[in-house]
């Protein structure tokens, strides 16, 4: 870290006041990229926080949902130990998770579960959403449809991280 020059501060020095240097850690306009980034991450969020959602926008979002969606990406935040990673490469392209009436079920090469699932909150093409696997474990997602796509973030290790769908 660099000490701020005493001259160029925003405020000047109080008289007699032993005060430290200003420490600058980031740049300004690094850091004006981060707040972008940062707010343009959490819209999405921000939509499933509010207010909960009208009935009928769950339930729009329910029968959107209802079919068979093939995975077409992931790209995990923190990169996975080599066996999930043989998990997920065989799985891209062959995972086939098909959703109805609140139950899931997702087969692929080395993957065959089923559980249930419930629409939390939806917002035109946004919905948030949680997985529950048959011993509980609650996987909480965000997602936004684009045509026949399934755009998703998953928040819960090991499997936080982006992906797509795509309908069969």
């Amino acid at each position: 870290m660099v000490a701020a020059d005493p001259s160029k501060r925003p405020f000047p020095a109080l008289r007699g006041a032993n005060r430290p240097p200003i420490v600058e850690t980031v740049p300004p306009r690094y850091a004006k990229i981060l707040v972008l980034g940062c707010l343009l991450l959490s819209v999405p969020l921000v939509v499933s926080c509010g207010p909960h959602s009208p009935p009928n926008s769950v339930a729009s979002a329910n029968q959107r949902l209802a079919a068979s969606w093939r995975l077409q990406s992931f790209a995990p935040v923190v990169p996975l130990d080599l066996p999930l990673q043989a998990v997920l490469t065989a799985e891209i392209g062959t995972l086939v998770v098909t959703f109805n009436q609140g139950q899931f079920n997702a087969v692929g090469p080395g993957v065959n579960f089923s559980g249930r699932y419930e629409v939390q909150s939806a917002s035109g093409d946004q919905l948030t959403l949680v997985l529950i696997d048959p011993q509980g474990v609650n996987y909480h997602f965000t997602a936004q449809f684009a045509g026949n796509l399934l755009h998703f973030e998953s928040a819960d290790k090991p499997w936080a991280g982006f992906g797509a769908l795509e309908r069969n």
